[in-house]
């Protein structure tokens, strides 16, 4: 391969994973192009726009090596060998294992090599546990209730003393007949309230 081409590649695989918080990479097996495009649909509708990437292992070692495995290219010497593709982009690499554990479960020679989430290297086996966490908006979610769990709690306390307060208030009104426009506490009517 030309080194300008194979410059170009590099350029095009760093381009397309830059800024991304993780990719996995992965062994798709002898796919037909009706199963590989259903596996691309599946990552661009359940991972909210995952791409699958085919690459040329020299080339995708050296982008791979530049953005998202720089703590530890050794790695990529072991992984990028034979057939590989890399699943990125989307809402991440959380989705993402679902997909692939969804695919795996039907296509038996699809095999995840590796993986980098939030710039921490998966092997495997931790890819595929991946798939069991909530993804970034469900945590954002439970984040959220966690921090506003006690402000509400506090806040309906209030508002049920606060509430049983104003109850109190209206019942003693109610028992000395009523609120006057006068202002005083004693005299008024000396009605049935009084002892």
């Amino acid at each position: 391969m030309a080194k300008a081409l194979k410059r170009m590649m590099v350029a095009e695989y760093e381009s397309a994973l830059e800024g991304l918080d993780g990719v996995i990479v992965l062994d798709t097996g002898p796919m037909t192009v009706e199963a590989s495009q259903a596996f691309r649909r599946d990552l661009r509708e359940k991972a909210g726009g995952a791409r699958l990437k085919i690459i040329h292992n020299r080339t995708g070692r050296l982008a791979l090596e530049h953005t998202l495995f720089g703590q530890d290219p050794a790695v990529l010497q072991e992984v990028l060998q034979g057939p590989c593709a890399i699943a990125y982009g989307g809402d991440g690499p959380i989705p993402i294992a679902r997909v692939l554990r969804e695919w795996k479960r039907k296509f038996k020679p699809l095999r995840v090599k590796v993986g980098v989430a939030e710039g921490e290297i998966l092997a495997a086996g931790e890819v595929d546990g991946l798939a069991d966490l909530p993804d970034m908006p469900q945590m954002r979610g439970m984040l959220l209730a966690t921090v506003l769990g006690p402000a509400r709690g506090l806040a309906s306390s209030l508002q049920a003393v606060y509430g049983g307060i104003a109850r109190a208030l209206q019942a003693r009104i109610d028992q000395q007949g009523g609120a006057g426009s006068d202002g005083n506490d004693e005299g008024g009517d000396g009605g049935s309230g009084g002892e």
